[in-house]
Formats: structure tokens, sequence, C-alpha cells
């Protein structure tokens, strides 16, 4: 998956399985649904980025979506009652600098910069996701030691 932090566009290519080698863009919506409910199985992390993508480009995605985790007809925020995924540890301090689009070394202004950048598209009260907005807030918070 990839984040253009100046438009906040996302895409991505699937990796592996039924779908291994197409772009999220060029597979159908039944196919994006069927590829999310093979990953909430096998990969909460690739789950949650794909159910953030859907949430930017299909935003009435989770009205057909049926059931489960952050699917299903129902009211309230896109992001309520949805389980978060497990993490595979501590975010590194590589990662962070990948999430904000930095390079290692980046001062604290241009850390702080980026996170504000990218948390006025990617905020949930701006149509963003709130697993995606946590993980520029873990970002910022890990590079600036707090």
């Amino acid at each position: 998956m990839t984040l253009d932090h100046d438009t906040g566009a996302m895409s991505g290519t699937v990796l592996e399985g039924e779908y291994r080698g197409r772009s999220l863009e060029e597979l159908t919506e039944a196919e994006q649904i069927d590829l999310l409910h093979a990953l909430r199985v096998e990969d909460a992390e690739s789950a949650a980025l794909l159910e953030a993508y859907l949430d930017r480009i299909r935003p009435e995605w989770r009205q057909g979506a049926g059931g489960g985790p952050g699917g299903g007809a129902g009211g309230g925020s896109a992001d309520e009652g949805r389980q978060r995924p497990a993490s595979d540890g501590a975010m590194t301090r590589e990662e962070a600098y990948g999430i904000l689009g930095l390079e290692p070394g980046a001062s604290p202004e241009q850390i702080k910069a980026a996170h504000r950048a990218l948390m006025q598209k990617l905020h949930p009260d701006r149509g963003g996701s709130t697993w995606l907005a946590a993980r520029v807030n873990e970002a910022k918070a890990l590079l600036l030691g707090g």
C-alpha cells in the first residue's frame, strides 16, 4: 500500500493469494470485499489498510459489505466497533519515518509539519480512517520521544 502524502490518495498491489499481482484499483468492488474477508482471517493489519482504502474510494462500501467487524449496515461511525489489528510488535523508527514520508534524522519541526499535513488529509473528521490517523500519531510520538 502506498500513500501520496500530497493528496492523501492511496493505492496498493495484492502480494499474495488469488488476486496476487493485481492493483486494488483494477479489482471490482466484489473482489475487493472478497479480498477483505480473506485478509480478516489471515492478516488483520492488511485488512485494516484495505478497509481504510475502501473508506477513501468507496465511502458507502460498508452498507453492502455484510456483517463482521467493520462491515454491515448499522449506524455510527465507520470505525465504531471495528477490531483493531494485532500488532506484530512496536513500530520501528524506520517505519515511523516511512509513515511520515521523512528521511531518518529529520528535525522535530519537520516531523511536526509532516504529521500536521498528513492529519489534515487522514483525520476521521475529514473522511480518513481512525486506524491510519492512530498510526500517524504513533509515528510522531515515537520520533519525538513522547
